[in-house]
């Protein structure tokens, strides 16, 4: 297997002195990494290069692609008897709206017919980020009102418009907030099997407490109190068993209560269960870079998996040190992002 050529660029200039990198990508959330190299305190450039709160630019390119760019937020050195190393870590650019509220000086903000898109242009522009929508994205009707409190993290509420719309967050190579649909099934990008090559290891994650019976969407009265008209969907896979849960559905109309519903519903089946699936190599079989909002099928008994199921890579955790590389991949059950209830479970 080809090992990937990787050069990690902190303020414009090529960091060569890493020995274990992580990066970390994902369907619905910003991307990560994190990095370790030796450290000379006594070296200018590495006391400037390693210098807390900077927040200085680190781009990874990943066989002349650009894989990430974003800002070095965390640093932490280490001293033990026989070394000297610092451990730092970086996220992508939009991750600065998921620590920050917008400045005190804009409020009050409140959005009337106004699409998530334009909202999230305005929050997003006093911090330099770029917001794209990918082609064939829909990002749904506009919000009649859509209000941040001063105390809210931007990215978070952003999170919730999107939700209530039936899309995902996340950022490009370029350091951009896109807006993205979920893969649709159909078209997997390898079959992993257990005892087969290139799936070296899986394990499964099971969340039964956050597993329920039927689902309530309520929306706010028009003094603003919690309850109002309602919107339950069942679990087609719990009938027998008395789990029910309701939540307040905020900035919708009552007409989106159902689409909002299910999207939790189907969110809920995202996170009953995930596996994580552990490769030697950072490319699938068509060489590659693994992706996530990508498909990939998976047949492992062991893992509980009786059958073949496609399922999505909803994170991506690419790992190399000096003399080795490896791959996680985080997968959900198809249909997570969509709205959609699996017609059966892995265990089924």
């Amino acid at each position: 297997m080809t090992a990937p050529v990787v050069d990690v660029k902190i303020d414009n200039r090529s960091f060569r002195y890493w020995e274990e990198i992580e990066i970390r990508r994902s369907l619905d959330n910003f991307s990560t990494i994190e990095l370790s190299a030796p450290f000379e305190p006594d070296n200018p450039d590495f006391r400037e290069t390693f210098k807390p709160f900077t927040y200085k630019s680190i781009q990874v390119f990943v066989d002349d692609g650009l894989l990430f760019t974003g800002q070095l937020v965390g640093v932490e050195p280490r001293v033990t008897p026989k070394s000297k190393t610092v451990r730092c870590s970086g996220y992508a650019l939009p991750a600065t709206l998921w620590d920050s509220t917008p400045p005190a000086s804009e409020f009050p903000i409140e959005y009337g017919d106004h699409t998530l898109l334009q909202i999230a242009i305005n929050l997003a522009q006093p911090f330099g980020v770029v917001v794209v929508v990918e082609a064939g994205t829909k990002m749904g009707a506009k919000f009649k009102k859509a209000r941040i409190k001063p105390n809210e993290k931007i990215g978070h509420f952003l999170a919730e418009l999107a939700r209530a719309r039936g899309v995902v967050i996340r950022d490009t190579g370029l350091g951009e907030m896109k807006f993205t649909d979920a893969a649709e099934v159909g078209t997997p990008v390898v079959k992993l099997r257990e005892g087969v090559q290139p799936l070296s290891a899986v394990a499964a994650t099971f969340s039964p407490q956050a597993y329920y019976s039927e689902i309530t969407g309520l929306a706010r009265t028009k003094a603003g109190r919690k309850g109002g008209k309602g919107y339950t969907e069942s679990n087609t896979h719990l009938p027998d068993v008395v789990r029910p849960l309701n939540f307040v559905v905020g900035d919708v109309n009552a007409g989106d209560l159902p689409n909002a519903t299910k999207a939790k519903m189907a969110r809920m089946f995202g996170n009953m269960v995930s596996y994580v699936a552990e490769v030697p190599t950072w490319h699938d079989e068509n060489g590659q870079l693994w992706q996530p909002n990508t498909t990939v099928t998976l047949h492992a008994p062991g893992a509980m998996v009786y059958r073949e199921v496609e399922l999505l890579a909803r994170d991506v955790i690419l790992r190399a040190k000096a003399d080795s590389v490896t791959a996680s991949l985080g997968l959900v059950l198809p249909g997570a992002f969509t709205g959609e209830q699996p017609k059966a479970l892995p265990w089924d």
